[in-house]
């Protein structure tokens, strides 16, 4: 049977800007400048306290080994460790984002993920945890309780599991023990990275700036790269006035994103629809499978056996054959595709084929 889906068509701003004329927004909100990224750091760690939660250790010898390092770094030397089988304990890896421009001292916030068969992390504590970055050099450590908003819990042969409980987050539970270098002048030279790479838009923030700070201020050498110059200004004063300066930006490309998976279609403001035909129709097969015993009669040498009778129906729905208006409004799109009550995963082949066939306009990312 075929189900009505009600296509959501947001206003969706893909790097950024719609269709129609995009609200005015800053240059800061469209680029980042180049020499000042946000980096990555990472560390294994171990987390304790866990109701019975953790690892299998028999299982998970890695998490074994772990404890055994951390208790002879202590002074705890274990000659017999066949016994051990912890189940409060739970091998983690430690994911952080620095942003730029922090500094020795700040705080960040981190990512725990359970690295073993730990079946939760809820109610642990992390133990101090280096960080470090590609280069192997520590510039965080990490420590504390973590905050996990999924659960999972079971009895009988019979368990229930909502949202993830083995991640966690830990807000603010690093502390930066190095600063990551970071530049973003060289002799008052800049580059501003474009977030979304268009010739359209790195020309409009060459043009914004030029016209507000002079000639010479500011040049498109890239649809990525705007290069700016702050003359004899002072560079960190030149940078905030230009990252805060106001912009309208260009038309975006129509675009329609699709995820595969869970049948979400998304559009800006540029989508059309063109005229066109389209044929929907359904196959739905049903197994269904009963099962029953064999009984021998009495006194006989037959053997008990279980018998299973399957039956398949195949039904072929009929086909449905739309005529598709030619539309120029999102909200007129959404109508359309409305009224061909096709599944998510139908109407994502629709979509492509309306496209191969010229009748939607922009570009389909499949996600």
């Amino acid at each position: 049977m075929n189900k009505r889906i009600i296509l959501s068509c947001v206003l969706a701003v893909f790097g950024w800007a719609g269709a129609v004329k995009a609200d005015v927004t800053t240059i800061g909100q469209l680029v980042s400048v180049s020499g000042a990224p946000t980096n990555q750091i990472y560390g294994y760690g171990l987390v304790v306290g866990l109701p019975g939660t953790g690892d299998q250790t028999t299982q998970v010898p890695y998490t074994q080994q772990s404890i055994l390092n951390m208790l002879r770094n202590l002074g705890i030397s274990l000659p017999n460790v066949t016994t051990m089988q912890p189940n409060d304990v739970a091998s983690v890896m430690v994911t952080a984002d620095v942003p730029a421009f922090s500094h020795a001292g700040q705080r960040i916030d981190v990512m725990v993920s359970a690295l073993g068969n730990a079946t939760s992390l809820a109610g642990g504590i992390l133990l101090p945890t280096p960080l470090r970055g590609a280069n192997d050099a520590t510039y965080a450590e990490a420590q504390g309780p973590l905050l996990v908003s999924g659960f999972s819990a079971g009895a009988g042969g019979n368990s229930t599991t909502q949202n993830v409980p083995t991640v966690g987050t830990l807000p603010n539970g690093a502390i930066l023990a190095a600063t990551i270098p970071a530049t973003y002048s060289v002799n008052g030279q800049s580059a501003l990275l474009v977030n979304s790479p268009d010739f359209s838009l790195a020309q409009a923030i060459a043009n914004t700036i030029t016209a507000k700070f002079g000639a010479g201020s500011a040049q498109a050498v890239s649809p990525g790269e705007v290069d700016v110059s702050a003359g004899g200004s002072d560079p960190m004063q030149f940078l905030a006035n230009v990252l805060s300066t106001t912009i309208t930006p260009p038309d975006a490309n129509p675009t329609i994103v699709v995820d595969a998976q869970s049948g979400t279609i998304v559009m800006n403001a540029g989508v059309v629809l063109g005229p066109a035909v389209v044929s929907h129709g359904d196959l739905t097969v049903n197994i269904q499978t009963q099962n029953s015993v064999s009984q021998p009669n009495p006194l006989s040498t037959g053997q008990t056996v279980g018998v299973q009778n399957s039956v398949v129906n195949a039904k072929q729905g009929k086909a449905q054959v739309i005529a598709l208006p030619k539309t120029a409004t999102l909200q007129d799109v959404a109508a359309a595709l409305n009224a061909v009550g096709a599944t998510p995963s139908d109407l994502i082949a629709i979509i492509e084929a309306l496209k191969q066939a010229g009748a939607i306009n922009g570009t389909v990312k499949v996600i």
